[in-house]
């Protein structure tokens, strides 16, 4: 038998794809029949393993193994797999990650461990992992930030704990990953962030903060983030955004999520303020019922203005005439007075009436566009008469008139 024809007893070998599979087999080690030259993808999903199986081939590149029983990670529990980038440990109920649970896997960049029960992490848990970049870590047990969990990773640049139950972000919460570039904390119960949360973290540029308890956006926080050029914010309990709240991040905002917020009013230079530089703005379904003018973000590219409640009469009249002029797709629509609820701002002719808008001219009519009959009026002159203009036959009647009398 070839080296390229060769499988194990009971897995599914595609040679050509460098992947062994042996789901549901209910096997408790690696065959050891794999070819380890060629074995790049090794799988072991979904089996109820209680322990981490060992014996996979030096040469694999993608270690599946979720959907197991793990419940912990013991320290090395991964030898011989230095060239393994991306590590899958998601739906293991894993509780508690050791100490050097990962030692030995200098090559990984992704490591997957979200959907388990954890609720704190140790620093030294991923001690040995220098090149790991992202880290998964989403719907977990965790109702604290596990500060300080990433100073032995240099190069992690993004981070993801979305649907955990953290209530607050405290200073220097990311001490030790000075390169993070993704921060991802959608749908937590945070309802505050220290001042000095991101101060670690020159590089930051994405931040999701979106469905959570905050009521005011963190500007104080963002004043360190200078780097940030995605903000979301998204279905928070935010009501007001006042007056340079966004100006730490001005000069690089380019994307700004305040949709689905309850959003009642926007300071008339919160927004104007981050200029050209703003590529994308979501502000539909909201409370809003005028906006502040739109003019000064002449770099939009896409803006979003559904599901609010504008009232179309005359403070509006500036949004109307921006969105006249722009090539964007605003989906702005009146939700007051009631005739005109629903219907496009930019289509209503309410505008019209208002002060320094020209009123539609009215169309010219078949009648009007027949010129009536010029009517000359000959005066006589006092005196001696000029000579005249006028055909010679006029002229002869006037000098016969003078004879006779």
């Amino acid at each position: 038998m070839n080296k390229a024809d060769r499988c194990p007893e009971f897995c599914i070998c595609d040679n050509i794809q460098l992947t062994v599979a042996c789901v549901n087999k209910n096997l408790t080690e690696v065959p050891p029949t794999i070819d380890e030259a060629e074995n790049h993808h090794s799988s072991c999903e979904n089996k109820g393993l209680t322990k981490i199986p060992r014996g996979f081939s030096p040469d694999t590149r993608m270690l599946d193994l979720q959907g197991n029983h793990f419940h912990y990670i013991p320290a090395n529990s991964f030898p011989d797999t230095a060239e393994v980038v991306s590590l899958h440990l998601q739906r293991c109920k894993i509780q508690e990650v050791e100490d050097g649970a990962f030692i030995g896997m200098k090559s990984l960049v992704y490591l997957y461990l979200s959907e388990n029960d954890l609720a704190s992490l140790s620093p030294e848990a991923f001690k040995g992992l220098p090149h790991l970049t992202y880290l998964h870590l989403e719907k977990n047990r965790f109702t604290q930030f596990p500060k300080g969990a990433f100073k032995l990773l240099p190069g992690l640049l993004a981070l993801h704990m979305e649907n955990n139950a953290i209530t607050k972000l405290e200073a220097g919460l990311l001490s030790g990953a000075e390169k993070l570039r993704g921060l991802y904390l959608t749908s937590n119960a945070i309802t505050a962030v220290a001042p000095r949360a991101f101060d670690p973290a020159p590089d930051l540029d994405t931040l999701h903060l979106g469905s959570n308890k905050l009521k005011e956006v963190p500007s104080e926080a963002l004043s360190k983030a200078s780097s940030l050029a995605e903000l979301n914010l998204s279905h928070n309990p935010i009501r007001w955004i006042g007056a340079g709240v966004f100006q730490p991040v001005a000069a690089t905002l380019k994307h700004l999520y305040l949709n689905h917020m309850g959003l009642e009013k926007v300071s008339k230079d919160s927004l104007a303020r981050l200029g050209s530089g703003l590529r994308s703005l979501f502000l539909e379904g909201n409370q809003l019922e005028e906006l502040p003018d739109l003019r000064p973000l002449t770099g939009l590219e896409v803006i979003n203005l559904a599901e609010n409640p504008l009232i179309c009469y005359c403070p509006l009249l500036p949004l109307r005439k921006w969105i006249e002029q722009v090539n964007l797709k605003v989906r702005a629509t009146c939700g007051h007075p009631p005739e005109l609820r629903g219907q496009r701002v930019k289509d209503v002719h309410v505008f019209k009436s208002c002060p320094g808008e020209k009123p539609t001219k009215p169309a010219k009519t078949e009648s009007a566009l027949i010129s009536p009959p010029k009517v000359i009026k000959i005066f006589k002159a006092k005196g001696k008469p000029r000579k005249s203009a006028r055909p010679n036959t006029v002229q002869k009647r006037t000098t016969k008139k003078r004879k006779s009398e």
